[in-house]
């Protein structure tokens, strides 16, 4: 039987989490344990440990004690749903059959961090979710499984987000059931689909320096529009936002967008 081990993350982290359970209760693989990040459940999205209690599966903490407990663990696939970390060289080929990661962009577009909002920012029409191998090139491995869906004019990153949430779970079990039936050998991986990988990589550093919006910069209101939208997660995100001259203290700016009712 397949040993799955999930690095699991956020809102959908913790969605998908529990169709693996489901899946794993009903004997389609093992779980042999689940790797979350020490933010898991101490920020705005929910903490996997009594999901993780109640089917009796060991809870491990990315951290520096991770690597010595996992090493004693055979597993087929790694899944990496919604994981911000990078993962080192000795853990990328450690499973039997590799580690597979959810991206939110239709790679190779938006490679990266915060690859929702860039979508906005950039005025797309569509997106979607990417299953990829993982390899040492972020986001750069070979793609699995692609669905993609429509940006709306009224969608912020929140609003988008939501729904490829949404995505990501209506199609997992199709995803799990690709992945069950997937034949490969050990580091000799051939999806049939190459990921192309030409598109640049977006960084923490290009995301912080679109935030920052000028007085004195001449914007297209359509644009201006889509860095907005983009960057508006909550109500009080700390995102887009000009300089106070008096005061020399930011005053962040959040939208809000309501389509009309037919």
């Amino acid at each position: 039987m397949k040993r799955i081990i999930p690095f699991v993350d956020h809102e959908i982290g913790y969605m998908l989490l529990k169709r693996l359970i489901s899946h794993s209760e009903a004997g389609l693989f093992e779980i042999p344990a689940v790797v979350t990040s020490c933010e898991n459940g101490a920020a705005w999205w929910p903490g996997v440990g009594d999901l993780c209690a109640e089917a009796k599966i060991p809870l491990l903490i990315y951290e520096a004690k991770f690597l010595k407990k996992i090493s004693m663990l055979e597993v087929d696939w790694f899944l990496l749903l919604s994981w911000k970390y990078i993962l080192p060289p000795e853990l990328i080929g450690f499973p039997i059959h590799g580690a597979l990661n959810l991206h939110y962009s239709l790679l190779p577009s938006f490679r990266g961090v915060y690859p929702v909002n860039w979508a906005i920012i950039e005025g797309k029409s569509t997106t979607g979710i990417t299953y990829h191998f993982v390899n040492e090139e972020i986001d750069g491995g070979d793609v699995f499984m692609q669905v993609e869906i429509p940006v709306r004019l009224s969608d912020t990153a929140r609003t988008l987000q939501s729904r490829l949430d949404e995505v990501a779970y209506d199609y997992f079990d199709e995803f799990i059931e690709r992945l069950l039936n997937f034949r490969s050998e050990k580091n000799c991986v051939n999806t049939g689909k190459k990921s192309n990988n030409t598109s640049g990589y977006y960084s923490r550093e290009l995301f912080e320096n679109i935030c920052a919006l000028d007085f004195d910069k001449k914007y297209r209101f359509i644009d201006l529009y889509n860095i907005l939208r983009g960057l508006t997660f909550f109500h009080d995100s700390s995102n887009a936002y000009v300089i106070n001259e008096e005061t020399g203290k930011k005053i962040y700016i959040n939208i809000e967008l309501r389509e009309e009712e037919q």
